[in-house]
């Protein structure tokens, strides 16, 4: 899980991957911080990124382009990640609410405050970490749902397609249905497939091809909707 972190004071920028660290350590959590001293070069960055970072610090007095500015391009270009500013004043919580930031750090602040502020995104982090538990081979195995590319139906169990391999499992599609519960990006395509939306490559009238090379029948009677799903999903996203 990748966060970045843009001041151009070497001091806060830091004392703020510190914290990020030790927080990582107390929550149990694999956290790899990005540094920047320029909200430019944060913003290219994250343009050139494969993978995006669940949360942002961003500094608001920055020269060239201040850390609000930078919230405003992200946001107009459609990334909805999780901002937290750090600044040392406290005039700009109206623009903050206007970028929809998740919290406001102002300095200076210590760990409490700062562990506060992450309790504002930690729903975040419990997403990108949710997992579900399977029987494979006579094992339990853990399985983090965004490894996860789809469910497929298989006698009276399910194959779980990943990037890298297939496993089977005798976990009904009702089981991991309800371990997966309301994620977002899982939508069940008929009673044979549940696919997580993260992974679709394309979609048309018939077929959604996917990022692991499968391909998966639409029903006809849910090929509007898979593809109104697909839509709003990446809008979201």
């Amino acid at each position: 899980m990748k966060v970045y972190i843009c001041d151009d004071s070497k001091s806060d920028l830091l004392r703020l991957q510190r914290y990020i660290q030790k927080y990582a350590q107390e929550e149990n959590l694999q956290i790899e911080t990005e540094e920047f001293t320029t909200a430019k070069e944060m913003l290219m960055a994250h343009n050139a990124a494969k993978e995006k970072p669940v949360l942002l610090f961003l500094d608001i007095y920055m020269s060239q382009i201040d850390g609000m500015e930078a919230a405003k391009k992200l946001r107009k270009a459609g990334i909805k990640t999780s901002i937290l500013f750090t600044t040392s004043s406290g005039e700009h919580a109206m623009e903050a609410f206007m970028v929809h930031a998740d919290g406001y750090l102002q300095k200076p602040y210590d760990y409490e405050m700062f562990c506060h502020a992450m309790s504002k995104v930690s729903g975040q982090f419990q997403r990108e970490y949710k997992t579900i538990d399977v029987r494979i081979d006579r094992m339990n195995r853990k399985f983090q749902l965004k490894d996860i590319c789809f469910a497929e139906t298989d006698n009276h169990g399910i194959q779980i397609y990943c990037m890298d391999n297939v496993y089977r499992t005798n976990l009904s599609m009702e089981g991991f249905k309800e371990q997966i519960g309301d994620e977002p990006a899982f939508v069940s395509c008929g009673r044979s497939f549940i696919i997580n939306l993260a992974y679709v490559e394309e979609i048309d009238a018939e077929m959604i091809y996917m990022k692991n090379k499968e391909m998966i029948p639409i029903p006809v009677r849910l090929r509007k909707q898979m593809k109104e799903k697909y839509q709003e999903y990446l809008q979201n996203k």
